[in-house]
């Protein structure tokens, strides 16, 4: 309410200041120093202005010192795409080039039939065909005339005897498989089979697609089933 009674006086002041300008002579001298109560206007301002003015400035004073139209504060930076507490987007990490592995071909269980009669071949003697077709190795020497001393060679037919009792001289397995095989200097797919003691030489030609009058090769893998 003091506001209130102040403004309305400041402002009858005002007009009563702009009436005694208007009919002031131009050649009237100006008041002692320290005679006048308030400031004459000075220029060509006009007193309306000047009101509108002195109004505008005790608002801002009441108000904190702000005056309309445009506002402070700070200008928050500009955060971007990302969201706060997101970890930004990794780049996906080449893909490693698979190794050059064999293609073992797809083959059904299959049970190889033991034969009746045998003929070794380059690196095959006759414990590998007891490992291999599951036989007492005694019996299959027995059956051919030969003992654990006896020199026996590739191009030999030998008998394999039905019924003559399961492998017995230990494990048939001599190396861990299903493997992969790094063929050496003079292996056969006989000898390979020897050295894994179990698997059929028909098992690792049928896994591998050998067929017909094929040779292997220094270095080639081989899928040992």
């Amino acid at each position: 309410m003091k506001n209130k009674y102040f403004l309305v006086f400041v402002v009858i002041i005002l007009i009563a200041l702009s009436l005694a300008a208007c009919e002031r002579s131009a050649s009237t001298p100006p008041p002692e120093e320290g005679g006048a109560a308030f400031p004459t206007l000075e220029g060509t301002q006009n007193p309306i202005d000047e009101l509108n003015e002195f109004v505008t400035q005790t608002a801002a004073a009441e108000s904190g010192g702000e005056t309309g139209g445009e506002t402070g504060g700070e200008t928050q930076p500009d955060s971007g795409d990302q969201t706060e507490g997101q970890e930004p987007t990794k780049e996906p990490e080449p893909t490693k080039a698979p190794e050059n592995k064999p293609e073992a071909t797809a083959v059904p269980e299959k049970e190889y039939k033991v034969p009746n009669t045998y003929t070794l071949q380059k690196g095959e003697f006759p414990f590998c065909l007891a490992r291999r077709f599951n036989i007492a190795p005694s019996a299959l020497l027995s059956a051919n005339g030969l003992t654990t001393s006896s020199v026996t060679y590739a191009g030999q037919t030998l008998k394999i005897p039905k019924d003559a009792g399961k492998y017995n001289a230990g494990d048939r397995a001599l190396k861990a498989h299903p493997a992969e095989y790094t063929v050496q200097a003079g292996d056969t797919v006989f000898s390979i089979a020897c050295l894994y003691g179990d698997v059929d030489p028909r098992a690792i030609e049928d896994h591998n697609g050998l067929s017909g009058a094929y040779t292997i090769k220094v270095g080639q893998v081989l899928v040992i089933p």
